[in-house]
């Protein structure tokens, strides 16, 4: 009995111990190599794949195993290959009692030195998915609770060959941890993880929070950085259509996910770090970056998946650096950013049809219709210190801007495109120019309203966009603007502008001379409303301050205007255009300070005079066909002592419907017009003044011009030897047109039609001169008796034979050519005094005669031809006898026939007369006058009608001179004296 219980206990004692040992060898021995054998039949009957193991332990008493030295390979792989998947050692510490308490339970589980070869494949496969089993249990993982896992030293290699850049990259170390992580329904939280891993090159990734099975869901923190944008463009270089090169990037922020809940599945998102520097931005396959950012940042940032919602608060971009080129052809340079003209794999291109057609489910699940639609809204985008070179080859010259801390940002902008975004803007343009724009603009209908300030913007800058010109080089000016653009958007929408503007230091120059044609100090327009749709422009005010403008004669006589203001040829001529032009309206154009120059370089020397200090106002300017602006300026010829005015109304842009314009130019000093008087009149000009009153009237084309010029004091200086002088004598011209107060006074009226194509006004004004000229000069009596009545006839004065005895006639037209010469002082005038004319003595010699015959009587005969014959040959036989000493021996006279019955008294008489004829004839030369005699007549004439002349005391006697080399003419049996002036 003892016995049987000693057996008894023995059993009792060794079975246990047996039973111990046999599980400690199944544990400790058999089953690493059970478990090696199936995990390498396996590996290698299931997954196709070789599989190489270290040591691998098992401790069935504390149920920890470690394995060491574990390799996953491709069965071609080459020694020095690398594994697919690979483990220096790991460690499972599993607690044997959570077998019998419903949850299988994991102290620790360690994984050292893990590494992954994962490659994505040119067919878009990843090499990965070979070690997942092809059947698969869809019934639900076991309930499994981990209360540490974690992973020290691993590294993962990945590399996408189905990329055209086929990128590969690096991480490690990688260190990962999880706690009290359960497969099945926990408290809701999960078990807490921590993963961290660093790239080759720098990049460092950590990623922190909760993770749960069921439900699947998981929150936490991620962070990445210093993550290169060389690497993240090779792996998304196909979803972009330009490449990114160079810089860094930092991404941090929380994160929830939760699947199957209530609502469908939760995922929720915030960033509170998302930023990037050194970005490079090129087209594909530039050389050259087209844009660099400096720094781009992505700022409170947000996503839900239940609410459908994107939102940030800004993204924010600093130091960005691009060139803007529109090419002659249209094209801009931004545009091959976002042009994708590379050919993708063909592979590539073959297998995304059926990853399109894959998803075509989700996405169709996910469309708008499946919910509310989703809400985007990004609180700002902000560029700052911003710089942009743009060039402009689609104008000739090329035109080149350089935008300078450019800054500009947009507001509050969202999925709702009918709804405004403001925008701001502001830059430095050229190192000088400030541009400033702020407004709103509507996506949907592009509908903008902008404030816009411009200032100092250099025209040169911009010349190519001006007219061109080609004659003129705009030497400088800026342009200043500020105001309120507004365009309605939608189809044919129409541009609005209210604000104003100015243009400082504008100069414009004649290219070949470089002779300044037009300037001005500044130009300021305000009150400026321009309506693109109506087609009207309103200006309230402009005002110029010191402008210029210069009008030149050529040397080829032609005008400078028409040939600077030429343009070339277009090389097809526009459609003109239907319908009435712009309606503009200027409402006051005052003027400071201006000047209207006036060249004449074809003179030698050269003309010029200028209207300076031009002031004034022109009200009312406007393209309207009623419209009547009102002119009033003032100014001055060389100084303030010769002032101009011009006023009256017109309309510019219609003239010839209704113009009437005063102008009046007051003492100006005449020696200033020297180049046209020594060229054209053959003097210069010693001294006068000029001012003359033009008034001009047009309705409807009919034009009455009067021109009122007044010389004053003109005097001539030296002749000049032009060729070109007017064949005139201009002195006497002058002498003529003066009157006694040294003042010519002229009226030159001018009508006609500017339908008459042969009307041309200035050339029918030098003719009315001229012809004035020519009248005075070749008429002069003529001249001055159409100003001073009966003077005409004083050029002639007509004598009896002999005589010096002035009849009424001649008194009475010598009176009236006195008060001529009274009111024109400059005239002289010579009275011929020569010798009386030959056939003068004759008429001398029978006064004489006739004298000493009634001499002889003592009844006071007051004629010879009232004596009877008888007493007449009585009376010359005395003298006969007192002049020869003797008897006159008178021929007998010859007896006339007629017969007997002739009166003899009749024969007496022609006896009688015959004989007073004889003694006559030899009487005569004892009276005839001397050469002395003859010129003494002439002296007397002359004394004659000079003391007719100066009788009155009006006429100074030093302008009245005795020419003795001209004598009279005959004239109906007398003498003629034909007056001259001078």
């Amino acid at each position: 009995m003892l016995g049987w219980i000693r057996r008894r206990l023995l059993w009792i004692i060794v079975l246990p111990l047996l039973a111990v040992g046999l599980y400690a060898l199944a544990g400790f021995w058999w089953l690493p190599r059970f478990a090696r054998a199936e995990a390498t039949d396996y590996v290698r009957e299931e997954l196709g794949k070789t599989l190489s193991l270290g040591d691998l332990r098992f401790n069935p008493f504390t149920f920890r195993a470690e394995a060491t030295a574990l390799a996953i390979r491709e069965p071609a792989a080459a020694p020095g290959d690398k594994p697919l998947v690979a483990l220096r050692r790991l460690v499972v510490d599993f607690q044997a009692s959570s077998l019998w308490s419903g949850a299988y339970t994991f102290r620790d589980v360690t994984l050292d030195g893990p590494y992954v070869q994962a490659v994505v494949r040119p067919d878009g496969s990843l090499n990965l998915a070979d070690l997942v089993p092809p059947k698969q249990d869809d019934s639900p993982p076991p309930d499994v609770r981990v209360e540490r896992l974690a992973v020290a030293d691993g590294a993962v290699d990945f590399a996408d060959h189905s990329r055209r850049l086929q990128p590969s990259k690096r991480l490690a170390p990688i260190r990962f941890e999880l706690r009290d992580f359960r497969t099945a329904s926990g408290n809701g939280q999960g078990g807490g993880f921590h993963f961290a891993a660093s790239g080759d090159q720098g990049e460092r990734f950590d990623w922190r929070g909760q993770l749960s099975l069921r439900p699947f869901a998981s929150s936490g923190d991620l962070s990445a950085a210093n993550l290169e944008v060389d690497t993240a463009y090779a792996f998304l270089s196909e979803a972009l259509p330009f490449e990114l090169h160079g810089g860094r990037f930092d991404v941090a922020g929380r994160y929830r996910f939760a699947a199957g809940t209530a609502t469908g599945t939760l995922l929720e998102a915030t960033l509170s770090r998302a930023q990037a520097s050194g970005v490079g931005m090129r087209a594909r396959g530039d050389a050259r970056d087209t844009a660099t950012l400096g720094r781009v940042a992505l700022e409170g940032a947000r996503f839900s998946l239940d609410k459908r919602e994107i939102a940030a608060s800004a993204l924010r971009v600093d130091g960005l650096r691009t060139a803007l080129t529109r090419e002659a052809n249209g094209a801009l340079s931004l545009q091959r950013l976002f042009s994708d003209g590379s050919v993708p794999d063909k592979s590539v291109a073959d297998n995304s049809a059926p990853a399109a057609s894959t998803n075509a489910a989700p996405s169709s699940a996910s469309s708008p219709a499946s919910g509310p639609d989703w809400r985007f809204n990004l609180g700002e985008i902000a560029v700052e210190g911003a710089e942009v070179e743009v060039q402009d080859r689609a104008v000739r010259p090329a035109s080149r801007f350089r935008l300078q801390g450019l800054s500009a940002s947009a507001r509050d902008i969202s999925l709702d495109m009918a709804r405004p975004v403001p925008l701001r803007a502001a830059a430095t343009v050229n190192g000088r120019t400030r541009l400033a724009l702020e407004g709103e603009v509507v996506p949907a209908t592009a509908a903008v309203q902008l404030k816009l300030d411009l200032a100092d913007l250099p025209l040169r800058d911009v010349q190519a966009y001006l007219p061109d010109f080609p004659a003129l080089e705009l030497r400088s000016g800026t342009l200043s603007a500020n105001g309120e653009l507004t365009l309605p958007g939608g189809s044919g929408a129409a541009l609005d502008f209210t604000g104003a503007g100015r243009v400082d230091g504008f100069s414009l120059l004649e290219r070949a001379g470089r002779r300044q044609v037009v300037a001005w100090d500044r130009v300021e327009v305000d009150g400026l409303r321009y309506a693109q749709a109506q087609e009207r422009l309103q200006i309230a005010r402009v005002l110029m301050r010191r402008p210029f403008a210069i009008v030149a004669i050529e040397p080829d006589r032609s005008v400078n205007l028409s040939r600077l203001f030429a343009r070339p040829a277009p090389a097809a001529a526009p459609a003109s255009a239907s319908g009435p032009g712009m309606a503009i309206r200027v409402d006051d154009l005052q003027i400071e300070n201006g000047t209207m120059a006036f060249a004449d370089t074809s003179m030698d020397p050269g003309f010029r005079a200028d209207i300076a200090a031009l002031r004034g106002h022109i009200r009312g300017l406007s393209t309207a066909a009623s419209a009547q602006a009102r002119v009033d300026l003032q100014g001055q010829v060389v100084n303030r002592f010769s002032p101009v005015e011009i006023n009256g109304t017109l309309n510019p842009f219609a003239y010839d419907e209704r113009t009437d314009l005063k102008m009046s130019f007051r003492n100006i000093d005449l020696p200033i017009f020297n180049p046209y008087s020594g060229r054209f009149a053959g003097y210069a000009i010693a001294k006068g003044k000029l001012s003359t009153e033009l008034h001009y009237r047009i309705d409807h084309r009919k034009l009455e011009a009067a021109h009122h010029v007044v010389l004053d004091q003109l005097e001539w200086g030296e002749a000049t030897d032009s060729k070109e002088k007017v064949s005139l004598p201009i002195r006497l011209a002058t002498s003529l047109l003066k009157n006694r107060q040294g003042v010519i006074d002229l009226d030159l009226p001018v009508n006609g039609s500017l339908d008459d194509p042969t009307f041309r006004m200035w050339p029918i004004v030098w003719q009315i001169l001229k012809n004035i000229l020519v009248k005075a000069v070749t008429a002069p009596f003529d001249f001055i008796g159409s100003l001073f009545k009966g003077a005409e006839q004083a050029r002639y004065v007509d004598f009896a034979a002999g005589s010096s005895e002035l009849g009424e006639p001649a008194r009475t037209s010598l009176s009236a050519l006195a008060k001529a010469l009274a009111e024109r002082p400059a005239l002289r005038l010579d009275i011929p005094a020569g010798t009386a004319l030959e056939g003068e003595a004759d008429a001398i010699a029978a006064q004489r005669l006739d004298a000493a015959m009634l001499a002889s009587r003592k009844d006071g005969a007051v004629a010879v031809e009232t004596l009877e014959a008888r007493e007449q040959a009585d009376l010359l036989a005395a003298l006969y006898r007192q002049q020869l000493g003797h008897k006159p021996d008178i021929p007998e006279t010859a007896e006339e026939g007629g017969g007997e019955d002739q009166d003899r008294k009749a024969r007496k008489a022609a006896r009688q007369a015959a004989d007073v004829a004889w003694l006559r004839q030899a009487l005569l030369p004892r009276y005839r006058p001397g050469a002395d005699e003859l010129a003494a007549l002439g002296r007397s004439r002359a004394n004659a009608v000079q003391e007719a002349l100066l009788a009155g005391g009006e006429v100074d006697p030093t302008r009245v001179f005795i020419d003795a080399a001209k004598g009279p003419a005959a004239h109906e049996g007398g003498a003629r004296l034909e007056l001259g002036l001078e």
